[in-house]
């Protein structure tokens, strides 16, 4: 490579790093991810990775692990029942959480309600995930009416470091969960 083609390529770097990006409102590749609507909100290659994510009302996600990726979410509206290892709790609209690499997790969308969520990473482990295993969303209001294939989808979510290890949380769980929070 001689130095004219490398310099240019620096400069191009650069530019990209100094240029702003944006997705607006409705804006943002979706997808029906586990019947959870999910929107990438950050523009191709932009860092951190954010996604919004939908859950609806009594929507659980199965208990499982990431296998690199620490996990945080920063809930825009909706309250969700959390379990991460042993420690459980309500997150509030407002709450920020943080969940480590490696630790089992679930959660639960309560009260009847969807449940908004930002969800910010620095690598693109879960995003592969979403784009492996979901289904883009032509029609933002409703979910496709196909039944999930859960073996396919556990198997895509084991080779992109996202293992299931065990059944979504119930709502007998949620419940208690959400009761001990309000004592």
């Amino acid at each position: 490579m001689n130095e004219a083609t490398t310099t240019q390529t620096d400069k191009d770097v650069t530019a990209q790093r100094m240029h702003a990006t944006r997705t607006g409102p409705g804006e943002g590749q979706a997808y029906w991810f586990f019947g959870s609507l999910v929107v990438i909100r950050s523009p191709e290659g932009a860092r951190p990775i954010v996604i919004e994510i939908t859950v609806p009302p009594g929507e659980t996600t199965p208990l499982h692990t990431h296998a690199k990726l620490e996990d945080s979410f920063y809930l825009l509206s909706g309250r969700l029942a959390v379990r991460s290892g042993d420690t459980t709790f309500v997150a509030q609209t407002g709450d920020y959480v943080s969940e480590p690499a490696g630790v089992p997790q679930t959660l639960f969308a309560l009260d009847g309600k969807p449940a908004v969520l930002l969800q910010t990473h620095a690598e693109d482990d879960f995003l592969n995930f979403i784009r492996q295993a979901g289904v883009p969303a032509t029609d933002r209001s409703r979910p496709p009416a196909e039944p999930l294939d859960f073996d396919k989808l556990y198997k895509i979510a084991a080779a992109t470091g996202q293992t299931v290890i065990g059944p979504p949380m119930t709502l007998v769980e949620a419940e208690k969960i959400a009761s001990a929070a309000e004592k």
